[in-house]
């Protein structure tokens, strides 16, 4: 199948609250749209009673191409600018159409969303190209009537990785991938201790954006199952039927929908690892299930029977179990069954400037290959002063993504005024008091959303409750921050 994704434009494809037939998405189905089977057309609302664009663009394509197949999928996208965000819902899209060739229309969406396309692009390992239009009067072709359509050539990776759950095959090597500083060097020594008892069950605890897969990874390297497969889910990505499915897998007729046999991740990894992300966000229903697992070392696809598994497991969460647990909200038996041997990683701030230099000089040269640009990135004084300063409540993570988009617009050399805005407005006179900065991000990112407390949330990365139990530690009335 040869499927269309794309961004509606909120701008360009439409004018006066009306389709613009001659804007990107319009121009595209005229001109260019063929053999394409099918359009995937991403919303950055959480519903068509949000973004009645959609319903005009729909009514459109019915009565123009009516025998044209067009998907919506409705993100909610809280911060249209946060790559981080905006990845992590776009990858499981593109992981559906693995077995497609994907031709992705860049054109549409903000900077922060064409960015995407491209880390997507060269990092996810699927069937992709890239395509972009110039309107026609720029047009270098000779039909001046119609816009160009420019295919983007970039080198992709071969190696395979979505948001929401890869598979490697991870080779013995000197762990020489692992860059160690000396803050984390410990975490990592405990864990090279832990991956050669076998019988014991993992816990990963931290602040996301830490490195959790990256410990879990390094665990499976280590143990004696490095050869056999490693899983890893983003927990907190899916529904209860969806993760149960993916989990447990199901049979042909199990469902609405289930037309073949499906095998689920734990019989993918029997015999090797699987890392459970975000385990502290699954419903007790999901609880439950694991718990079986974990125990009895037995799946139940739905609609199947009983099989046996030989699995290790490795679960992460950023938030406080045993309070969860004191709350009813979590599993004390399945808590202790998780948490044989408990790692925690620290906050990058937590790991200190030195710690931080060091990361930022590893990042900025493997950013370079991976990003496959001519010359190594140089920091100015100033830049390099204020990333040293910035509290980075997304960790690693974030350092990482910021350091790639100084990649994607920059070419030798930094400046401090190329730096984000919110880097540049962060105080090197604030008290460096974990509470203090805490509480600090929590009211900007309020600020931000009016108050809206699940909006705030997602976008730092907490589930609503935490986000809830925060602001009462910090007293902080999310009332007066809405408008």
């Amino acid at each position: 199948m040869k499927t269309l994704i794309s961004w509606i434009a909120q701008k360009n494809d439409f004018e006066n609250g009306q389709f613009k037939p001659n804007g990107p998405t319009g121009s595209f189905h005229k001109y260019f749209f063929k053999d394409h089977e099918r359009h995937i057309l991403l919303s950055g609302e959480e519903s068509a009673e949000k973004d009645d664009r959609v319903i005009r663009f729909l009514n459109y394509m019915a009565l123009n191409y009516p025998e044209r197949v067009v998907e919506v999928r409705y993100l909610h996208i809280a911060d249209p600018i946060d790559h981080q965000e905006i990845q992590a819902k776009v990858a499981p899209i593109l992981a559906e159409c693995k077995d497609d060739k994907i031709d992705i229309y860049i054109s549409p969406g903000t900077p922060a969303m064409q960015l995407v396309w491209y880390l997507c692009h060269m990092s996810l390992g699927l069937n992709t190209t890239l395509y972009q239009t110039r309107e026609a009067k720029f047009s270098k072709q000779k039909d001046k009537d119609k816009p160009e359509l420019v295919k983007v050539a970039l080198e992709k990776s071969s190696l395979p990785v979505t948001a929401m759950y890869h598979q490697e095959e991870i080779k013995r090597s000197s762990g020489d991938h692992y860059f160690l500083t000396p803050s984390i060097e410990k975490v990592y020594g405990s864990a090279a201790k832990v991956a050669q008892v076998d019988a014991v069950s993992v816990l990963i605890l931290g602040a996301s954006g830490t490195g959790k897969e990256n410990l879990a990874k390094y665990i499976h390297k280590n143990s004696a199952r490095q050869d056999k497969p490693y899983i890893a889910i983003n927990c907190s990505a899916f529904s209860d039927g969806l993760l149960e499915s993916r989990l447990f897998g199901y049979k042909k007729g199990a469902f609405t929908g289930a037309d073949k046999d499906s095998v689920g991740l734990f019989e993918q990894a029997h015999e090797g690892i699987i890392f459970l992300d975000e385990i502290g966000d699954i419903s007790p229903y999901m609880q439950q299930s694991l718990l079986r697992v974990v125990q009895e070392k037995e799946i139940l696809p739905l609609g199947g029977k009983a099989k046996k598994v030989n699995v290790r497991v490795i679960a992460a969460t950023n938030q406080n179990l045993p309070k969860l647990c004191e709350e009813g909200k979590f599993r004390w038996d399945l808590y202790y069954r998780l948490s044989v041997v408990e790692l925690d990683l620290p906050t990058l701030l937590e790991r200190g400037k030195t710690d931080l230099k060091q990361l930022m000089e590893h990042i900025l040269s493997t950013k370079k290959k991976e990003l496959h640009r001519p010359k190594k990135l140089v920091l100015d004084k100033d830049a390099q002063e204020i990333l040293l300063n910035y509290t980075y409540p997304g960790n690693v993570r974030e350092l990482e993504n910021i350091i790639s988009r100084l990649y994607v617009f920059n070419e030798e050399r930094v400046s401090a005024d190329v730096l984000p805005k919110r880097l540049r407005q962060s105080s090197t006179e604030q008290p460096m008091h974990m509470d203090f900065i805490e509480k600090e991000h929590i009211i900007h990112v309020l600020k931000h959303f009016n108050g809206v407390q699940r909006q705030t949330a997602m976008a730092i990365g907490w589930a609503l409750n935490t986000l809830k139990s925060k602001m009462e530690k910090y007293g902080i009335d999310p009332e007066a921050y809405q408008v």
